[in-house]
């Protein structure tokens, strides 16, 4: 399964975008898929990869989901940067809602050595990364995804 996340939809118009997203997918390009809400988060899982302008119109980015134990999330972290990206600096973004063992500031730093993994000259810049990771924590769920600039 292919799963993508859209942030940018009102918090009031999740279900309704939600069954919109399932039925046009089925019906123009026979695709499966169902979505949740975490949330304000409209959450996205698709049997096949969805066209460019398709996510653009909705503005679906890939995402993952997992529970919110550490060494998952710091996997899924790693599995969801292409190797292949050519990045220079990066920051991660956690936002929590819910008890967790865990600040927002412990979780982003410890999350910070699966991209040192993968990049190892790499450098954290907060202001204007080339690379955003987005770490949504809300309760037993943690919702990730990327921006590349």
């Amino acid at each position: 399964m292919i799963n993508y996340i859209s942030t940018d939809i009102p918090k009031k118009s999740l279900k309704k975008v939600g069954r919109k997203i399932v039925l046009e997918l089925f019906e123009n390009n026979k695709i499966l898929s169902k979505y949740q809400i975490f949330n304000k988060y409209l959450y996205l899982n698709s049997m096949e990869e969805i066209s460019d302008d398709f996510k653009a119109k909705y503005k679906l980015i890939e995402a993952r989901l997992c529970d919110t134990n550490v060494e998952n999330i710091y996997q899924n972290v790693k599995n969801i940067i292409p190797s292949k990206l050519e990045i220079e600096t990066f920051a991660i973004k956690v936002e929590r809602k819910g008890e967790h063992r865990f600040t927002s500031t412990e979780l982003a730093r410890e999350l910070a050595g699966s991209v040192f993994e993968l990049f190892p000259k790499v450098k954290v810049n907060l202001k204007n990364p080339n690379l955003k990771v987005h770490i949504k924590v809300l309760n037993n769920k943690c919702l990730m995804y990327m921006e590349i600039k």
